[in-house]
C-alpha cells in the first residue's frame, strides 16, 4: 500500500519557515567577512542595558509596543485579506531568513555561542510571542476575518505579555 503525503497549510508555513532559515544561513555564508564587519559587536550586551533606568525602561517599553504592535497590526490585516495564505507564507520565510541569518551573524562573531546567544536574547518574550504568531499563520489559511472578538483579545493579551516582557524582563537577563 503507498501512502501519499497530503501536502496541508501548516506544512507549507513550515517548509517556508525553515527554506527561509536555509536562504538566511547561505546569505550569511556569502556575506562572510562583509557580514562580521556589519555585525561588529552586536552580540554582546551593553554594559549599561542591565541597569536602565525607570524612565529608559519606559521609553524601552514605549519603543518595544510600537514596534510588535504594528507587526501585530500588519499581520492581522494580511490576515482579512484574500491573500492571508500567501502572506503568512511570504512571512514565514522572512521570519526564517532572518533568523538563519541572525544565527549565523553570531556564529560568525561569537564561535559556538552563536546559537544560545540568539536564543538567549529572544528567550522570554516569544514564549508568548510563538504562540500569537502560529495561531495567526495557520488561521490564515481560513482568514483572520472570521476570529471571534475573545480569540482576539486572547492574542492581543499574548502580544501585550510579550511586549512587557521584551521590555522589562529581557533587559534583568544579563545580569544572571
Amino acid at each position: 500500500m503507498i501512502h501519499r503525503l497530503k501536502l496541508t497549510y501548516p506544512m507549507v508555513l513550515l517548509c517556508c519557515l525553515f527554506c527561509g532559515t536555509a536562504a538566511g544561513t547561505i546569505l550569511a555564508n556569502f556575506l562572510g567577512g562583509q557580514l562580521r564587519d556589519l555585525v561588529g559587536s552586536f552580540s554582546r550586551f551593553p554594559a549599561g542595558y542591565g541597569s536602565l533606568t525607570a524612565k529608559q525602561q519606559r521609553s524601552l517599553l514605549g519603543y518595544t509596543a510600537g514596534q510588535r504592535l504594528s507587526e501585530f497590526g500588519i499581520a492581522a490585516l494580511v490576515g482579512m485579506t484574500p491573500l492571508a495564505a500567501g502572506g503568512f507564507a511570504v512571512i514565514a520565510f522572512m521570519a526564517g531568513a532572518g533568523c538563519g541569518l541572525l544565527v549565523a551573524a553570531l556564529t560568525f562573531d561569537r564561535g559556538l555561542l552563536g546559537l544560545p546567544i540568539f536564543l538567549f536574547s529572544v528567550f522570554p518574550q516569544w514564549i508568548f510571542y510563538l504562540p500569537v504568531w502560529i495561531f495567526m499563520a495557520v488561521r490564515a489559511g481560513e482568514g483572520l476575518d472570521r476570529l471571534k472578538l475573545r480569540a482576539w483579545f486572547l492574542l492581543t493579551a499574548l502580544a501585550a505579555a510579550g511586549i512587557f516582557s521584551e521590555a522589562y524582563l529581557n533587559p534583568l537577563l544579563p545580569r544572571f
